[in-house]
């Protein structure tokens, strides 16, 4: 449990605190942009999974998951027709994918 709120907090800070407004407004529209914000989205995690002791491995595979779901899903040009919740929904539920995709390429 403590992870998933670790997790969560990683991604409020990663997708609100950390992303400047150039990131927000420019994102769909500059490539560079979107993974600049991804870059910096998904460092926010790595201190959390080096800390609960994750291998390099799974800890790789995590951050290459979260960056190119975070990337797919933020790089959509659609964005307008879709709520803020339906959009944070997709980052938790691609955070949820990350978690346990990592765990089995690690296994």
């Amino acid at each position: 449990m403590t992870l998933t709120l670790y997790l969560l907090a990683c991604h409020a800070a990663g997708d609100f605190v950390l992303q400047t407004d150039r990131m927000a407004e420019q994102k769909f529209d500059d490539l560079a942009i979107c993974l600049l914000h991804c870059a910096v989205y998904t460092a926010v995690f790595l201190p959390v999974v080096v800390a609960v002791g994750w291998s390099v491995v799974r800890t790789a595979a995590f951050a290459t998951i979260v960056f190119a779901i975070h990337a797919a899903i933020d790089s959509r040009r659609w964005n307008d027709a879709v709520p803020i919740w339906s959009d944070q929904a997709l980052h938790v539920i691609a955070l949820a994918l990350a978690v346990a995709v990592s765990g089995v390429v690690a296994a």
